[in-house]
């Protein structure tokens, strides 16, 4: 309730309001007296300056209440007021005020026609005055410079809050964009993690598992060490990317640096697909690869998205092809798309239909990946192999 009745006095109190409230506080003060004596001697045995001067009072006090929406209408019932009331200086402290109050609701409108509109006719106001006002017509002397006081003040004040209201918003904004860079951030850390981490332990489990039954001293050897190898990249490639997130952009450990190569993100798609080949052969798989000399022509942030596409295509190659089965990577461009195809054979389609891949986060990540260079995914089953294809623009 307080919190309630704290926004609703701010937002009438706020700009405008200032005017507006406290416009019709000063202009009741000055009608108050001849309120009263209306009350006490009746309308009919009033003077006719406390009928007129209690009826200027009500009529622009109306004028100002409208003004809180409708700011053209309100300023057009006072200058038809100030043309009926304001003949002569007998209102003098009606018509010194209000010009001041409402020359200040002028500058607040927002349409600049208005505005102009409103001083216009104030300005033939005031030359009327001074034929129809006699020997008061002297006071347009204090009347003009005080209407154009007041509104070139007020305007002032608006413009600078207007400029204060615009830069907050462009903080605000910035704030925003800051909060939606560090959340998309946080979804291509959460993304590298799950391709690195899934595609280097799944491995390790199926070379952990080969080395337990193999019959072959040299074979559980030959796993071991791919295990070993897998072990050590997996570790410097999560070390390198913890590195990202620490404010000082340095290692926990400075002499790790000198003695690593290169991460995994910085491996060329090429390469990868010369990797991924390997790991794919070390699994026991018959692989096919063929690759285009000139997608080394990428920019290294798309070799990277490609990089990573084959990393989890191959994870997902090992949990769920044919064990021992064919399949292939190729990659390769079509006029302007480098594009990237991989295939596999599917182990029983009537009995693992279920566990094939479609939609997981892990092809989720990869569609992203693409989508982010303007490119195009696909997964599929056809003809009992699983195809996989992934196309950037050259």
């Amino acid at each position: 309730m307080k919190v309630r009745l704290k926004d609703t006095l701010t937002k009438q109190f706020a700009g405008r309001g200032v005017i507006i409230w406290g416009g019709i506080a000063v202009l009741l003060a000055i009608s108050a007296t001849e309120i009263v004596t209306i009350l006490q001697d009746g309308f009919i045995g009033a003077p006719p300056k406390s009928i007129r001067g209690a009826l200027a009072g009500v009529i622009l006090c109306i004028a100002l209440v409208i003004g809180q929406r409708w700011v053209a209408a309100a300023l057009g019932i006072y200058l038809a007021s100030s043309f009926f009331f304001f003949g002569n200086g007998t209102l003098l402290f009606w018509m010194v005020f209000s010009v001041v109050i409402f020359s200040a609701l002028a500058a607040t409108a927002e349409y600049r026609h208005v505005r102009l509109w409103y001083l216009t006719v104030l300005t033939g106001w005031m030359v009327q005055f001074i034929f129809r006002a006699g020997d008061d017509a002297i006071l347009t002397l204090f009347l003009a410079p005080l209407a154009a006081l007041s509104y070139t003040l007020t305007r002032s004040i608006f413009l600078l809050r207007e400029r204060n209201d615009k830069a907050v918003q462009e903080m605000k904004d910035a704030e925003n964009r800051s909060l939606m860079a560090i959340e998309a951030e946080r979804k291509n850390i959460a993304r590298d993690l799950h391709d690195i981490v899934a595609h280097d332990i799944t491995v390790v489990a199926m070379q952990s598992k080969a080395a337990k039954f193999a019959n072959d001293g040299q074979m559980a050897l030959d796993a071991i060490d791919v295990i070993a190898k897998l072990s050590t990249e997996t570790l410097h490639d999560l070390r390198l990317m913890l590195n990202v997130l620490r404010t000082d952009g340095t290692m926990a450990d400075p002499a790790v640096s000198a003695t690593d190569k290169p991460a995994a993100t910085t491996v060329y798609a090429v390469q990868g697909v010369e990797l991924f080949s390997q790991r794919l052969r070390e699994a026991n798989f018959v692989v096919s690869s063929h690759t285009e000399e000139n997608i080394s022509e990428l920019p290294r942030s798309a070799q990277t998205a490609l990089y990573r596409v084959m990393q989890e295509a191959t994870t997902n190659v090992i949990k769920h092809a044919l064990p021992g089965g064919e399949c292939s990577i190729s990659l390769t461009v079509h006029g302007e798309e480098a594009k990237l195809k991989i295939t596999n054979q599917i182990a029983n389609l009537a009995t693992s239909k279920h566990s094939l891949p479609v939609g997981g986060s892990g092809l989720i990540g990869m569609e992203d990946r693409m989508k982010a260079f303007g490119g195009k995914f696909n997964a599929s089953e056809h003809d009992g192999r699983w195809i996989l294809t992934a196309s950037i623009p050259f």
